[in-house]
């Protein structure tokens, strides 16, 4: 992916957006054999930084990996799309609706 585009993503959202071979190597494994560098890793801060990620990677046909602790045994979060990690703004669940087994989460965690 060009640059350029992970620039205009970076500018957009409120999060921060790293391509650096650093970060990449580290998101490239979970807790399984499975290997893949993705393009990017996202950290969003907010909803509409998810909403922003979601019509980007529509719009460019590109996929987006949801991370969160990546002990994941079979792969199913390293690939080579962008990496949406959750964990470090998303912490919270301040409601749960256990019939519809819905829950709502806060974007800051109050520790």
């Amino acid at each position: 992916m060009n640059k350029n585009l992970l620039l205009e993503l970076g500018n957009s959202l409120q999060g921060r957006v790293l391509s650096d071979s650093l970060t990449k190597t580290l998101y490239a494994t979970d807790a399984s054999v499975y290997r893949k560098i993705p393009t990017a890793v996202t950290f969003p801060e907010t909803i509409k930084d998810f909403k922003t990620l979601v019509l980007f990677a529509n719009k460019h046909k590109i996929g987006l990996i949801p991370r969160t602790a990546g002990t994941s045994l079979a792969g199913q979060v390293v690939g080579e799309g962008i990496v949406v990690d959750t964990s470090k703004h998303f912490t919270k669940i301040i409601s749960l609706d256990e019939k519809k087994k819905a829950g709502n989460i806060t974007t800051r965690c109050n520790s």
